[in-house]
């Protein structure tokens, strides 16, 4: 894989990443980081942080991401290389995060969260409901087929709610 050192992308790990957030292979790579010159306090990403301005002097040091983790200050943002394992982990660490919003967004009022329960226990049989069964008897066809009708118009009402429910 070709290094892309000289392309960087800023981002702010410090108001994503927490210590309970699984870090993998992400943990040992090193990080450019500016802290006070007593070593103590907050990372910062960049030597413009107001927080750090205000350090009688600085330095600059790299520090394993896993390390990092807890102490990353949480308006900055770090330059990484473009071919950093930790960008990819930052995507996907925003899109479960910001799923979590949605997931854990009370519903308004009881009819809701039974059409919620309802849909859910619709779709965690699979795609389709299932088949109508074959039988000889002619009255009990008519009423597998019902019951078939029924089951298809409840399948569909979850996938309707379910799409509408989490559109994104």
């Amino acid at each position: 894989m070709s290094s892309t050192r000289d392309e960087l992308r800023h981002v702010m790990l410090g108001s994503l990443f927490t210590p309970e957030v699984p870090l993998g292979l992400t943990r040992d790579i090193l990080i450019t980081c500016h802290v006070s010159a007593t070593g103590k306090g907050k990372l910062h990403g960049s030597l413009e942080c107001r927080t750090l301005r205000s350090a009688a002097s600085v330095n600059q040091i790299d520090v394993p991401f896993g390390e990092a983790v807890a102490r990353l200050c949480l308006s900055c943002r770090w330059p990484l290389p473009t071919d950093s394992l930790i960008l990819p982990l930052d995507a996907a660490v925003n899109e479960v995060d910001s799923l979590a919003i949605w997931l854990d967004r009370e519903s308004k009022d009881e009819e809701d969260l039974e059409a919620e329960r309802d849909a859910a226990t619709a779709l965690t049989a699979g795609g389709y409901p299932p088949p109508a069964t074959e039988s000889g008897d002619e009255e009990e066809k008519d009423d597998d087929e019902a019951g078939h009708d029924e089951e298809w118009e409840r399948y569909d009402r979850a996938r309707n709610f379910r799409s509408r429910r989490h559109e994104h």
